[in-house]
């Protein structure tokens, strides 16, 4: 089982190897109690090492949990590759067990009990040639028969609910436009060689990055609804 914590800035506690080890926990079970922001588990955390180390086993875990609730920003909690937005609301040390390690509660918060699991697919420019093969006649006519539409592909997503996305869009290219179940994602802008769009619908942001290293707001730059 694989079970760790990542923040905000990536990095990862690791909650099923020492210094740092929960114990036995249902992490998908119903055992998480709704509150008013959300959904919140408590856990035990048993943190291992003699006095300077544990000290450094300390001050490694709040570092790594408390930057989410300081900058009002969620981490991912993983879980045998699902994951789940949220993050440690409080914590409170129990005290020494044996001089051996020590019990540490912690309270995750969740705004949706919602477990992500990711799934990518990448679509690349088709070829005039292939968009346009199909049956081939030996008698000639003044159209083709294709056998499939230029540019369109089909990804069936085996879900009861609409999923969140990430849609990144390589240049060059000019003003592209994507049609989602005959919805059109249409931006007005011209990205070049190496620059790419990120469309994210969970953070609902549109950002251009440039070769230089430059990031843009593009959500105004978005075709609105008519």
């Amino acid at each position: 089982m694989i079970v760790y914590y990542e923040n905000m800035n990536g990095e990862k506690l690791n909650l099923l190897k020492a210094p740092f080890r929960t114990t036995k926990t249902d992490w998908f079970d119903a055992d998480w109690s709704e509150s008013s922001d959300g959904y919140e588990k408590t856990v035990t955390i048993d943190v291992f090492g003699k006095r300077e180390e544990f000290q450094s086993n300390m001050e490694q875990l709040y570092r790594i949990i408390a930057v989410d609730a300081e900058n009002d920003a969620y981490g991912k909690l993983y879980v045998n590759g699902a994951y789940l937005r949220c993050r440690v609301l409080k914590s409170a040390k129990e005290g020494w067990k044996g001089y051996v390690y020590s019990e540490v509660e912690i309270t995750f918060q969740a705004p949706e009990l919602v477990w992500v699991v990711e799934a990518t697919r990448q679509f690349f420019p088709q070829l005039e040639e292939t968009a346009a093969s199909g049956i081939d006649f030996q008698y000639d006519y003044p159209f083709d028969f294709a056998g499939e539409k230029r540019g369109i592909a089909a990804w069936d997503v085996d879900h009861i609910i609409p999923s969140e996305y990430r849609m990144i869009i390589y240049g060059p290219c000019v003003n592209p436009k994507i049609l989602i179940n005959d919805y059109p994602y249409e931006f007005f802008v011209t990205l070049e060689s190496r620059e790419y769009l990120i469309i994210d619908s969970q953070k609902r942001t549109i950002r251009r990055y440039l070769t230089n290293g430059t990031v843009q707001n593009l959500f105004n730059q978005r075709a609105q609804k008519q």
